[in-house]
């Protein structure tokens, strides 16, 4: 696992600076702490830094072919790197290392840019090829491992990470308004947008060409649902497991300890029990626990029973209610505004589990692969919502409107009034309400930022787009593969993680898996009301009896009671603040109006009110932020 960074000029002929990419990769330190390595000729450079997970000794990079042409920095692992390599060396390719790295290069100088395709892991790569003067810039299939870059009026900038991107001063850093809009939709900065007008992602599953000053991008991967209707139940149950086990068992892969998080629910719990029946010696498992009552988020009585089960060494973390130390590390992890509060536990985690290994498997994923949000049975019931008469459906709302706000340990009321808000509307305009912090980012936007972003399309108009033909189920998962999984979890994971210096590894984020599982019928994922069908079916032989039965999880916190307790004078400091007052960027009078309601109970705003707090504190942090757009 490691950080990379570098330049590759316009003009071959001007050299670039090593003392640049020497900052850059610098900024990014906390990524690879065990080494780093550059390579400038001309009008290039690259660099990276690394933590030394596999082939310890002969690993270094940057890595160049025999001649010294074409060169490579890397980070990821590739989990099918033995049997790649041992392909390349009967066509004649002589490896100098052990690395997963030199596979990939040996594979680029048989097949260009493809050497993609025949490989399975997480990976963002930078390749410099001198023969054709070209950079070839690739991200992995679904997204788990981050790649930003910049056309500037000296050529082409890259990284792991906006700070490293930041560290080049041909950099911009005025503020995109339409990034800051669709950052309080989805609570990240989504799809290819930075917070930055001049900084942009490479988009999972794509590919960047850079050759005279000109980059191309384009996509290499794609999936979409191919239900297999024909096969029995049973078999799906046998298929599923194998592929199971064969996918955590490449996710081990490692010279050094692997460990794995514990959340007590099914995804997590499956994996812990195909890592022990994988495994010599006790896994090291970790979990998050509360100090105080917090009823149903505490996982730990949970996490405890597997980690029996398979005699883990298990080790548990305690969160404190008050996170307030915590919160400007963490909004200066993500390098933008970031809004997913379960950062918060996973922070404490990733913490505690790098003070004992350096890889640790995640159960991410797993709901969205198998079906386990309660929005995928809301699309499903919108179906028959959509069919009830009027007259029903008015009684129902007026019924449900009456019920009390949840009280922070209890969501059940708050997801029924945004069902019966949302149930009546198309699928698609319904999915996007359910999935949306702010139905209407205006609502809380300055009036200025409001007019220059009218008009614009958004993220998720341009995902649904190509999925509007799907049934509502598949529509959903696979709105959220190409949204959700990529922009929020998994760079949560990634910079939480990276930032304690730790690689986090996510099996059910497989490609192999991901496209054996778009060939499942949607009645095998969510059945009714019934989520994770066939998934449940299948790990029901390794998961404790009393686990099966337990609602969904995860490492969540009980946000909405902390902040009309613990973390109240966030809020209220929030709204006397001048910073609020002067902001450019958000309208004072709707921020103070939201506060009042949670605090009195009106309603619960936990998620709009903790994305005001962390883009309210991202700003404080940066001392970049330019005035707001000039309205159209």
């Amino acid at each position: 696992m490691c950080g990379i960074a570098g330049v590759s000029h316009s003009d071959y002929s001007r050299p670039v600076s090593g003392a640049t990419i020497r900052a850059m990769c610098d900024a990014i330190a906390h990524r690879g702490p065990d080494d780093s390595g550059m390579h400038v000729e001309n009008g290039v450079g690259i660099g990276m830094r690394r933590l030394s997970i596999i082939d310890l000794h002969t690993g270094k990079q940057p890595i160049a072919n025999e001649d010294g042409t074409i060169w490579i920095v890397f980070n990821g692992e590739i989990y099918n790197y033995r049997e790649l390599r041992s392909s390349l060396e009967t066509r004649g390719h002589r490896f100098r290392t052990t690395s997963d790295t030199e596979v990939i290069l040996h594979l680029f100088e048989d097949h260009g840019a493809d050497c993609v395709k025949p490989l399975r892991g997480m990976f963002a790569f930078a390749i410099w090829d001198g023969r054709s003067k070209t950079l070839v810039l690739a991200r992995d299939r679904l997204g788990i491992k981050p790649l930003y870059y910049s056309e500037t009026s000296d050529g082409l900038v890259f990284a792991s990470e906006l700070k490293a991107m930041l560290a080049h001063s041909s950099v911009t850093r005025a503020i995109d308004p339409e990034a800051v809009t669709e950052y309080f939709v989805h609570l990240c900065v989504p799809g290819h947008l930075s917070i930055y007008q001049g900084v942009r992602k490479l988009p999972p599953a794509h590919i960047l060409l850079y050759r005279n000053g000109r980059a191309t991008v384009s996509r290499y991967w794609d999936v979409t649902p191919q239900p297999n209707n024909a096969c029995p139940e049973e078999q799906w149950i046998d298929h599923l497991q194998e592929r199971l086990r064969r996918t955590v068992k490449l996710h081990m892969i490692a010279d050094v300890p692997v460990g794995a998080f514990l959340s007590g629910g099914l995804d997590s719990g499956a994996v812990v029990a195909l890592m022990a029946s994988q495994s010599s010696v006790p896994i090291r498992t970790f979990t998050v626990g509360f100090s105080g009552s917090v009823g149903r988020f505490d996982e730990r009585e949970a996490a405890r029973a597997v980690a029996r089960r398979y005699r883990t060494d298990h080790q548990e973390c305690l969160l404190e209610p008050d996170v307030t130390d915590i919160f400007p590390r963490i909004v200066r992890a993500f390098d933008e505004p970031f809004a997913d509060s379960s950062a918060i536990p996973n922070w404490l985690i990733c913490k505690e589990t790098a003070q004992h290994v350096k890889v640790a498997l995640s159960g991410l994923g797993g709901d969205e692969l198998f079906g386990g949000y309660e929005r995928y049975s809301g699309v499903l019931l919108g179906e028959y919502y959509r069919r009830m008469p009027r007259p029903l459906r008015a009684l129902l709302t007026n019924l449900v409107r009456a019920l009390p706000t949840g009280n922070g340990s209890s969501y059940f009321s708050d997801r029924l009034k945004r069902f019966i808000t949302t149930g009546a509307l198309p699928v698609t305009e319904q999915y996007r309400r359910i999935i949306s912090a702010f139905a209407d980012p205006h609502e809380v936007l300055h009036p200025d930022v409001r007019a220059a972003t009218s008009g614009r399309i958004s993220r998720f108009d341009t995902v649904i787009e190509r999925l509007q033909d799907l049934n509502p189920l598949d529509l959903a998962q696979h709105t959220d593969l190409s949204l959700y999984l990529p922009d929020d979890i998994l760079t949560l994971t990634d910079r939480v993680s990276m930032a304690h210096s730790l690689e986090v590894r996510v099996p059910y984020v497989d490609h192999d898996l991901v496209e054996f599982v778009a060939t499942m019928p949607p009645r095998l994922r969510v059945r009714g009301l019934r989520k994770k069908y066939l998934f449940r079916r299948a790990v029901a032989p390794w998961i404790p009896r009393e686990n099966l039965a337990k609602p969904k999880q995860g490492f969540s916190i009980p946000l909405a009671s902390w902040l009309k307790g613990s973390l109240r004078s966030m809020l209220t400091d929030l709204v006397d603040s001048q910073n609020l007052r002067c902001s450019p960027w958000l309208d004072r009078a709707r921020v103070a109006k939201l506060v009042d309601e949670h605090l009195r109970g009106v309603q619960n705003h936990e998620v709009r009110l903790w994305a005001i707090l962390c883009f309210q504190e991202w700003a404080r942090m940066s001392a970049t932020l330019s005035p707001a757009p000039t309205p159209r």
